[in-house]
């Protein structure tokens, strides 16, 4: 695995303070728990939406959850939706149901509390669909934590938008958080890096 071999092997991640707060927290074990068991057999293949982008994802999102210290139920809805959120893609054109396809038919391989599985469908339909038909979405899976799967899915369209550093159009006044903003320069430079590597 690529991600892998930057996070062992990279100086220039110590240029990035909050890198070396997070590679000292648990959720730098969480994060490499995620890699250790990601199911590459059911992503979807793509330069543009398939591992490479998953196992960036991934990393985005443990960032994010590290920085806003997501409790460890939150946090695993958050990388679950990093590794589920685009196995349902048929191809890499804009699609915002590709999200939803994800959470009816790719929940069953996220290994978390039984009662967090309509909010982790929640943020996997969210992420794909505009934001102004969050709350709709939302109440699609009948969540009773209407704010928690809000909270948790701006975190995860961040991530996944952070991303779009690969595509050269991110638009960062699209973010939602702050921190994200702070991750800017950091995404290009993971994304460089990984391409370098490739």
């Amino acid at each position: 695995m690529l991600i892998l071999k930057i996070l062992n092997e990279d100086k220039w991640l110590d240029d990035y303070d909050f890198f070396k707060n997070f590679k000292n927290s648990s959720y730098y074990e969480i994060l490499l728990d995620t890699y250790e068991n990601l199911n590459t057999k059911i992503l979807y293949q793509s330069h543009i939406h398939g591992q490479g982008h998953i196992e960036r994802v991934i990393l985005l999102s443990m960032l994010l959850a590290f920085y806003y210290k997501l409790n460890e139920d939150d946090t695993n809805i958050l990388r679950y939706a990093a590794a589920l959120h685009d196995t349902k893609r048929v191809d890499d054109s804009y699609d915002t149901e590709h999200g939803y396809r994800a959470a009816l038919y790719s929940i069953d391989y996220a290994k978390i509390k039984e009662n967090d599985k309509n909010i982790l469908q929640a943020v996997l339909a969210v992420h794909s669909r505009p934001d102004k038909i969050m709350d709709q979405t939302i109440n699609e899976f009948f969540v009773k934590n209407t704010s928690r799967a809000k909270y948790l899915s701006g975190l995860f369209k961040d991530a996944d938008a952070l991303d779009r550093v690969r595509l050269g159009d991110l638009n960062e006044k699209y973010l939602r958080n702050d921190f994200s903003h702070d991750l800017i320069d950091f995404s290009q430079t993971l994304f460089d890096k990984y391409v370098e590597r490739q």
